[in-house]
C-alpha cells in the first residue's frame, strides 16, 4: 500500500459533506502523512516542519524509537506545483462496502485551475451530488 499524504479541500465540493473530510493521495511531495490544503482562494499549501530526535536515550528496542521524529516548528507554506493531485476518502475503511469518493484537482504554480468528481460510490445517505463534471474551471 505505501505512505500517502492528508489533504483538506476547503473550497465548496459537490458531494454533501465534503468538505469535512479529510482525504487521502499519493500525489503530493513529501509521502510521510503530511498535510496538504487547497484554500477558499484555490492555492495548494503544506504543512512544513523540521524535525527533531526527542527520544529517551535510556530506553530500549522498540521503545527507543518513540519520539526519534518529533515534528517542531510548524507552518503553513504555499506549494508552487504544476500538475494533477487526485485525492480520495472511503470513509468506512472498506471502499467496499462503505464507498468511495475520489477527486481530480489541476494546479499551475500552485494555483487551482479545474477541479473534478471522478468517482463517487458512496452510500445514498453520502452521496448527494451535483451532476456537473465540472465543478471548477478557472475563468468560467
Amino acid at each position: 500500500m505505501g505512505m500517502f499524504d492528508y489533504l483538506r479541500c476547503k473550497l465548496p465540493l459537490p458531494v454533501l459533506g465534503a468538505c469535512e473530510m479529510q482525504f487521502q493521495t499519493k500525489d503530493t511531495g513529501s509521502q510521510f502523512l503530511d498535510l496538504y490544503e487547497i484554500r477558499e482562494d484555490g492555492t495548494l499549501w503544506h504543512e512544513a516542519y523540521d524535525v527533531e530526535d526527542r527520544s529517551d536515550p535510556n530506553a530500549e528496542g522498540f521503545a527507543r524509537m518513540i519520539g526519534m521524529i518529533t515534528k517542531v516548528n510548524q507552518r503553513w507554506e504555499q506549494v508552487k506545483s504544476t500538475g494533477e493531485i487526485r485525492f480520495y476518502d472511503f470513509p468506512t475503511g472498506n471502499h467496499k462496502d462503505g464507498g468511495w469518493i475520489e477527486f481530480s484537482a489541476y494546479f499551475v504554480d500552485g494555483n487551482l485551475k479545474e477541479l473534478h468528481l471522478v468517482e463517487n460510490t458512496l452510500p445514498v445517505s453520502r452521496a448527494q451530488s451535483v451532476t456537473a463534471d465540472a465543478m471548477y474551471d478557472e475563468g468560467k
